[in-house]
């Protein structure tokens, strides 16, 4: 499942036990639109994973709506390529490949 598969924002009982997996790359362009447009009361640091990917937790999505604290990061990304590009995956899955 990608984030095209979720409808945003969610809440966090929804959001709980899901993790959001993305490249490297991915990451670098979310850094540089945290820098950007971000908050500093809501700062994304992703954790690697063993197959060289790294997660967020999903709750994070909770803030993506208007009046949510990555707002307006959220409206400066590529939408479309972000959610063609962030696998949703269930949090214990991800949990399994930490390092």
């Amino acid at each position: 499942m990608t984030l095209n598969d979720i409808t945003l924002p969610i809440s966090g009982d929804e959001a709980r036990g899901l993790a959001l997996v993305f490249t490297p790359s991915l990451a670098r362009r979310l850094a540089e639109l945290h820098a950007a447009f971000g908050s500093t009361n809501c700062i994304p640091v992703p954790s690697q994973l063993t197959d060289g990917r790294l997660m967020l937790g999903a709750d994070l999505l909770t803030e993506v709506g208007p009046g949510g604290l990555l707002h307006a990061m959220w409206e400066a990304a590529d939408k479309a390529v972000l959610m063609a590009s962030v696998e949703v995956i269930p949090m214990a899955e991800a949990v399994a490949l930490l390092g």
